[in-house]
């Protein structure tokens, strides 16, 4: 398919080009032409079968938003055909399928109308829409009144719980907050898990990578390769298109070992100390958990950074962090057991980790009702113009299953105040010689 725009130099020129042309054939002339041609997209071809997730790159301008937009059926293309099969939700612009004079319960009736889904659905459905969205009071009053965080809080949660069989997202997570964005990737992998196709445009090659198996390059309007993520995303860089930010999202991994300076536990029977252990920089800690899996047997509760003695969201490159958190008991815990620490990417793509079963501190067997204050002491790597989240995990016994893993249980960002240029992810200390 290919989409073309007329580009009017005044707007005197759109009546001419409507009247002029026919009366120019009718007195035997050539018809003369009021425009330029814009072709945002030229010859785009490919098929996605369900269940695929399909990464969408390129830089600004290339058609990458023009292609959604004829997917879900908003634009229709000046040649060629676009089929699809199923329900299409999009999250392509703020605003969309919102009425900005309705409250936010009433555009999640209104949403579910235009996707064709009755009120009896939207009913079974709407507590949870309520809750994934955490927008509280806000959700009774007038959708104009919110902030950018808010409308695609409320337009993702809608959009995630009506089961659409195709989901299509343009970069509209990206206002979201670092937590948030953390649980909408989750979310967007159960849908996957369950068959849903989707379509992600993003100028994050750290986030493709995380979701899509599969992405498309687009250029000029131009379809330049079509192919697994990572070769794509190399021509990306290749084309020098990647901004600033996404350059830095360059996955590799240092070895855990030397960034490791400890991973210790400390007993606390009566849990006075580790009830003490509250972020007071970051949203409530439950807020803060995109998703947890494990027995239940114990669950963390807490989870803060403290660098130069004091609790932080940002850091600078090359600090030395420690990772305090609370695992509480619930059940016998009766053998002897790990935790580790995992420092990914917002969007989930995991850097390094901090284990017990390679770095000692080992939890032994625990009784319910005691309670356990982690430390995890590293040397940070990143590189700045990044966020980063921490996941946490307990697993008895060692290597066994999970008593509780936690994801996104905090998060912060790396900015670089020396003078030394860190040129993509980790700060990796080298040695050059030329003989």
């Amino acid at each position: 398919m290919s989409k073309c725009y007329q580009i009017y130099d005044q707007p005197r020129d759109r009546l001419k080009q409507m009247l002029l042309p026919r009366l120019q054939r009718l007195c035997g002339q050539d018809p003369q032409r009021y425009f330029d041609e814009f072709w945002a997209l030229k010859d785009i071809s490919f098929d996605i079968r369900k269940g695929e997730a399909v990464g969408i790159v390129g830089r600004n301008g290339s058609g990458k938003s023009t292609l959604l937009q004829l997917i879900c059926g908003t634009l229709s293309p000046t040649l060629g055909t676009v089929e699809t099969t199923g329900r299409i939700a999009a999250l392509l612009e703020l605003g969309s399928g919102f009425n900005p004079e309705f409250t936010g319960r009433e555009n999640i009736f209104l949403n579910g109308a235009i996707l064709g889904i009755g009120e009896d659905r939207l009913n079974e459905v709407l507590e949870r829409i309520i809750k994934f969205a955490d927008i509280g009071d806000h959700l009774d009053q007038p959708v104009k009144t919110y902030s950018s965080g808010m409308f695609v809080r409320l337009a993702f949660a809608v959009q995630m719980h009506l089961a659409p069989d195709i989901l299509i997202i343009d970069e509209a997570l990206s206002v979201g907050d670092q937590f948030f964005q953390a649980k909408c990737y989750a979310a967007i992998r159960t849908l996957m898990d369950n068959g849903t196709t989707v379509l992600f445009v993003s100028h994050s090659a750290a986030t493709v990578k995380a979701l899509c198996p599969r992405a498309v390059l687009l250029s000029h309007g131009e379809l330049i390769v079509d192919g697994p993520a990572s070769s794509v995303l190399d021509r990306y860089f290749v084309l020098g298109s990647l901004e600033a930010n996404a350059g830095k999202s360059v996955p590799g991994a240092p070895d855990p070992g030397v960034l490791a300076e400890a991973a210790t536990e400390a007993a606390m029977p009566d849990g006075a100390a580790a009830a003490q252990i509250v972020s007071s920089l970051q949203p409530p800690f439950e807020r803060r958990v995109s998703h947890r899996v494990g027995s239940g047997q114990a669950r963390f509760e807490e989870c803060r950074i403290i660098a130069d003695a004091e609790e932080a969201i940002v850091v600078e490159t090359g600090a030395a962090l420690r990772v305090q958190a609370v695992l509480n008991v619930i059940e016998d815990c009766p053998q002897e057991g790990e935790v580790g620490l995992v420092v990914s990417t917002t969007e989930g793509v995991e850097l390094f980790a901090i284990n017990s079963f390679f770095h000692g501190g080992r939890i032994p067997a625990m009784k319910a009702g005691e309670k356990r204050l982690l430390e995890f002491e590293f040397v940070s790597p990143l590189s700045s113009g990044a966020r980063y989240r921490i996941d946490l995990g307990y697993r008895m016994p060692v290597q066994g299953e999970y008593v509780d893993k936690v994801f996104s249980a905090a998060g912060f960002s790396v900015v670089n105040q020396g003078d030394r240029i860190i040129p993509l992810l980790f700060d990796v200390p080298g040695k050059i010689t030329v003989a």
